[in-house]
């Protein structure tokens, strides 16, 4: 498949590439690394007449650490995080997200944590040739008035958003940096996400993601992650957990979890929470109840906009949101240390 015609912008630096962002706005698309968008372009899912790439803007590359927090430019290489020693110590959830990334070359030529938080939503029915599409109507995504993954039809689009990187970062409250020609802001990381599948982002078309601010978790405070998919190396999530949990003595006093690869946006289960607070870390029990709330606040949300049957994703949920707990806490218990072996 041949990419459409478009006119390529390389500014030299973050000023510039906003004022192209400014003029163009709609009409145009940001390239980092291209993994996603190269891909939509070919299938003709976007058609932007403008593409301006930001590959070469020290202004967003670059991992800063300080007592607080990490801060890590949008255009940084998902190879050079995986390389950054502090993150792999005090950040594992991250670490092992940005691990399951697709493939080693994709994360060393050409992956960044930009272009993974801003992916675009999937589904089965949406991400295809031309001429698959062409078979049907359009469905909501594509401009029309329906929705193939859900049972019945709907008038909301039921894709999903994959990324990786999203579930465990809003689980360790991150927050994001957007800037437009002469305004910037700064809001969580969820808040980027609208949660409608046609347009998943609140960014406007002159914005642009420059920054994530990750607050460095405290004493006694473990992260994790955990994905499911049809090959570890290459494959979008079927299934996705990130987790954050922080102990005091030997009870529970905060846990975040968020699920992903479900729903529109990334699924922050806040009846996990409520479930575990002020329990014991040894209580295998409540961690059964809190896997089962994941599974019962996600199920209304799992559409077939994947090739897996849509009760074998929601016992999944369970699972992963179990594993990705009990990892976080073992590592508040014992201290965020290196990486396991895998």
């Amino acid at each position: 498949m041949r990419l459409p015609a478009f006119e390529y912008e390389r500014p030299g630096n973050l000023q510039e590439a906003l004022e192209l962002l400014h003029t163009h706005g709609a009409n145009c698309r940001i390239l980092a690394g291209g993994t996603d968008l190269l891909v939509r372009m070919k299938q003709r899912l976007t058609s932007p007449t403008h593409v301006i790439s930001i590959r070469a803007l020290p202004e967003l590359d670059f991992i800063k650490e300080s007592e607080d927090v990490f801060r890590i430019g949008a255009a940084v290489r998902l190879s050079d995080i995986l390389a950054y020693r502090p993150i792999q110590d005090r950040l594992p959830g991250l670490h092992e997200a940005v691990r399951s990334v697709g493939a080693p070359s994709i994360q060393h030529f050409a992956g960044t944590i930009g272009g993974n938080l801003c992916q675009d939503n999937r589904c089965q029915f949406f991400n295809q040739s031309q001429f698959f599409r062409g078979a049907r109507q359009a469905c909501n995504k594509a401009g029309g008035k329906t929705c193939f993954a859900w049972e019945g039809g709907s008038d909301k689009c039921h894709s999903a958003n994959q990324s990786d990187t999203a579930p465990v970062l809003v689980a360790m409250n991150a927050q994001v940096v957007v800037r437009s020609k002469g305004s910037e802001r700064v809001f969580p990381l969820a808040e980027l996400y609208s949660g409608v599948g046609e347009r998943p982002f609140t960014l406007s078309d002159d914005e642009m993601l420059v920054e994530i601010q990750i607050p460095t978790p405290g004493s006694r405070t473990g992260t994790a992650f955990e994905k499911l998919a049809y090959r570890s190396a290459i494959d979008y999530a079927v299934v996705s957990a990130g987790a954050l949990v922080r102990i005091d003595r030997d009870r529970i006093v905060q846990c975040n979890v968020v699920i992903g690869a479900v729903s529109r946006a990334p699924l922050a289960i806040s009846a996990v929470e409520k479930i575990l607070f002020d329990r014991t870390v040894g209580d295998e029990h409540a961690m059964d109840e809190a896997g089962m709330a994941a599974r019962s606040a996600a199920e209304p949300f799992i559409a077939n906009n994947m090739a897996q049957p849509t009760e074998y994703r929601s016992q999944m949920v369970s699972v992963m949101a179990k594993r990705a707990l009990k990892k976080a806490l073992k590592r508040a218990i014992s201290g965020p240390g290196l990486l396991e072996a895998q």
